[in-house]
């Protein structure tokens, strides 16, 4: 056979089919075809040599902001996200009824980022930086949401609610039923964002389901999954014992390295490890999704876990596991090669200022989507290298 693109030499980590070995990877109609030990080089149109290189299945980032120009915290999504190794982007609540159809004729239908969203159940979306979206709680409207969840089902893989009190006022509790019983009528995941809630936690997790999303879950803020003494509250445990899932959501406010590190202490590791870039963080903290796995190698998973976590794991959260997140025969070539710098000194923040040295960094060198490639404008972010 014929390839359009040979990947040569390439330590391979799929942590959905347990490789994790040097292999030859052959594309052909932006499908994978080959994934072998010796792919002849007479066979490729085109060779990436990756000799010393890392390659992953597409990055799946469950959490991202990319209504660009509408939604007011969003970024565009190729130059933040398929640039940088993620191949599907999943945005988290940017759009809701009122404006899904925008989004996905003006950018879903444009990118080449595979985008897909959790609906807000707000009807607005996330418009505002300074008006919370549910401060009215008119906007959450149950009947428009599942109308809107129903005829855009090919991109719509859920819905959103945020619960932090500035953006809901005393709503939260409204509001967190509405889209849980949207979810429950389209039979997709809800997804939560945490920290700073009028309500408690546990007026709020016993009611979520196997599947449902916590996203912000190593939040310091109040109303988090640590009591006051740095332990895991029994109710999120709970929760994840019945198959909740806890999501990182790292963005501007909602990651911090003394939350993260205590529920390390007690075995609490993330379900799965997204972004949430967005314009505000682009710059620092965040930087990117390899950025934040980096964050949590030196947490202390391996590099094959960090990979899980963001690849098949996020496709499995909203059932698209069988064509993303996995570098399987027949699945689109949605490939990113990245390097794994382990000498290093890398400065990592977290979303209170809190640094952390770190000696271990993950970059992208090029990205593959469908067997389109896709180089980034800089590996390193010369933030990370000097101190804040």
């Amino acid at each position: 056979m014929t390839f359009d693109l040979l990947i040569k030499n390439a330590t391979v980590l799929d942590p959905s089919r347990d490789i994790y070995e040097k292999k030859d990877i052959g594309v052909a109609s932006g499908k994978i075809r080959s994934i072998e030990n010796n792919i002849p080089d007479n066979n490729a149109i085109d060779i990436i040599e990756a000799k010393d290189k890392i390659v992953i299945p597409g990055l799946v980032d469950l959490h991202v902001h990319v209504w660009w120009g509408v939604a007011h915290l969003a970024v565009e999504a190729d130059p933040y996200c398929l640039d940088r190794g993620v191949t599907t982007a999943i945005d988290a609540g940017s759009s809701g009824s009122n404006t899904i159809a925008g989004f996905q004729r003006y950018v879903m239908s444009k990118t080449k980022t595979r985008i897909l969203a959790f609906l807000h159940i707000s009807g607005m979306g996330q418009l505002d930086n300074e008006i919370g979206e549910l401060e009215d709680i008119r906007w959450a409207r149950v009947e428009d949401a599942i109308e809107a969840s129903t005829l855009h089902s090919d991109s719509i893989v859920g819905i959103k609610v945020r619960l932090s009190e500035h953006i809901v006022g005393k709503n939260d509790l409204i509001a967190f039923e509405r889209a849980l019983q949207v979810a429950k009528e389209i039979k997709k995941p809800l997804m939560i964002h945490i920290g700073g809630s009028y309500n408690s936690l546990e007026k709020i997790l016993p009611n979520m389901r196997s599947g449902d999303i916590v996203t912000h879950s190593f939040t310091q803020k109040p109303n988090g999954i640590l009591d006051n003494k740095s332990k895991v509250k029994d109710i999120a445990l709970d929760a994840m014992k019945r198959g909740v899932i806890f999501d990182v959501g790292h963005g501007q406010g909602s990651f911090s390295f003394p939350v993260a590190e205590a529920c390390m202490e007690q075995d609490v590791i993330p379900g799965t490890i997204s972004s949430d870039i967005h314009k505000y963080n682009a710059r620092g903290p965040v930087f990117d999704l390899l950025t934040t796995l980096s964050k949590y190698i030196y947490l202390g998973l391996s590099l094959k876990e960090v990979i899980a976590l963001s690849t098949y794991k996020p496709a499995n959260a909203v059932n698209l596991n069988d064509n993303i997140g996995s570098l399987k025969i027949g699945a689109d070539a949605d490939i990113a090669i990245i390097n794994h710098i382990k000498d290093g000194r890398f400065y990592f923040e977290d979303a209170e200022q809190n640094i952390r040295n770190g000696t271990e960094l993950l970059v992208p060198i090029v990205t593959l989507r469908k067997g389109e490639r896709f180089s980034p404008k800089h590996s390193v972010h010369p933030q990370l290298t000097h101190k804040p």
